[in-house]
């Protein structure tokens, strides 16, 4: 049984060590899809974390290698697609080939078994909002195909041997699966919190100089006002509404830094959310029509939110613009349910246009930064503040030339309403 158990956990040990190398190399976020640089750095590293787990083998079953080599294939093709995990199986299929024996080309129909069942249920692995019933029925399928191989083909195989095995199998088949996904969270909540004191910066800036700002302006819009009503100077009667037009443009910045950082606690209660999203879509409706935009949401269901409604549909608003602004000639923009829990329901924005980089989804929501040529950085900043009040979350998901997706978390009061 020792024989067993040892190189198993040592496997186990080394499978962990290379999914934290590949965060570090490459930090995991949710809905950021990797370059094909980046995958082929996974494959290599995923590839050598098996060849490692193949120093390892356990070795008292004759011709036979038994060892965790193909965790980290699965792992990476449910994860990444199938370039990773063909490069990682490849990296294993050579290292077996050159070991030999009386079953190499049982090693070698393994590893292809173990990558073709992860690449056949990535797509349904990738799109489950519950990825632990999918992971379950990964591992199942998996575990069944390979107890038959091995049980048709070995039959000097004991069954401590498949208890032991298998369960260090599927411990770290989750294990990993879990720690990914903290990975992932970890990852996420030290980004809110760099964006956070960055907020702060821009929060203590704007509380400085905006009422310092905003007071000679007033004055001076209304002497531009009164000299542009009263005066004989064509000149002056020419330029003073433009002038006032950029005064006014000007106290708008102020009051969106204003609506940042000033202490106003939002006022909760529970809201009809697919009352409020109807409401949006009918505001931003005839904006969408300026630009041949279409903005249409489908049935959310009968949900109550804890929110702060004109908050709420103040954030809706600003992200619907901004989706609307980033198609070129026509397009949609399509409101629907993402993900709901018995806590949170998360409703996805998503629109056909232009898309964003990576580089340009990291800087989303931060002071000054903005794609638009005449935008400020602030309209999507003060979105940020606005759901963070109200105990919501923001997350963006995009792809060049196809679109961007806005997923907004709102906690839920209560899944259904009573009867009026």
């Amino acid at each position: 049984m020792e024989a067993f158990i040892q190189p198993l956990f040592v496997n186990i040990a080394i499978v962990f060590s290379f999914t934290h190398l590949i965060n570090m190399i490459y930090p995991l976020h949710p809905g950021v899809i990797p370059g094909i640089r980046n995958k082929v750095l996974f494959g290599v590293i995923s590839g050598i974390a098996a060849l490692v787990c193949m120093l390892y083998p356990i070795e008292t079953l004759r011709d036979s290698f038994f060892d965790l080599r193909n965790v980290p294939i699965m792992i990476v093709t449910l994860y990444s697609g199938w370039l990773p995990g063909a490069i990682c199986s490849l990296f294993v299929i050579a290292a077996r080939t050159i070991m030999g024996g009386e079953f190499v080309w049982l090693g070698i129909v393994l590893t292809l078994l173990a990558f073709i069942v992860a690449l056949t249920y990535q797509k349904f692995f990738d799109e489950d909002k519950r990825r632990w019933i999918s992971a379950l029925y990964i591992s199942i399928v998996y575990t069944l195909f390979y107890i038959l191989f091995i049980h048709t083909y070995l039959k000097f195989l004991t069954l401590n041997f498949y208890l032991v095995y298998f369960s260090c199998f599927l411990v770290a088949f989750f294990s990993c699966i879990f720690l990914i996904e903290r990975l992932v969270k970890i990852n996420m909540q030290l980004k809110e919190a760099v964006y956070l004191d960055k907020l702060a910066v821009a929060g203590q800036m704007a509380a400085a100089i905006a009422h310092e700002v905003r007071n000679p302006m007033t004055t001076i819009r209304g002497m531009i006002q009164f000299l542009g009503s009263t005066t004989t100077d064509m000149k002056l009667k020419e330029y003073s509404p433009l002038l006032i037009e950029e005064l006014d443009r000007t106290n708008k910045i102020i009051t969106d830094y204003l609506s940042m950082v000033k202490p106003e606690e939002p006022k909760l209660e529970s809201i009809k959310l697919e009352k409020v999203l109807s409401d949006v879509v009918s505001l931003t409706a005839p904006y969408g029509h300026i630009y041949n935009v279409d903005v249409e949401g489908s049935r959310i269901g009968p949900y109550v939110v804890n929110v702060d409604e004109q908050k709420l549909k103040q954030g809706l608003i600003n992200i619907i613009k901004n989706g609307i602004e980033a198609i070129d000639e026509s397009g949609n923009i399509h409101l629907y349910t993402y993900k709901a829990t018995k806590k949170s329901i998360t409703i996805a924005i998503e629109d056909n246009g232009a898309g964003m980089t990576k580089e340009q989804l990291e800087q989303i929501g931060l002071p000054f930064y903005t794609t638009k040529a005449k935008g400020t950085g602030l309209g999507m900043m003060v979105t940020y503040k606005l759901i963070q009040d109200m105990g919501g979350k923001i997350r963006y998901e995009s792809e060049v030339n196809i679109g961007t997706r806005v997923l907004l978390t709102l906690p839920l009061c209560s899944k259904t309403l009573q009867p009026e």
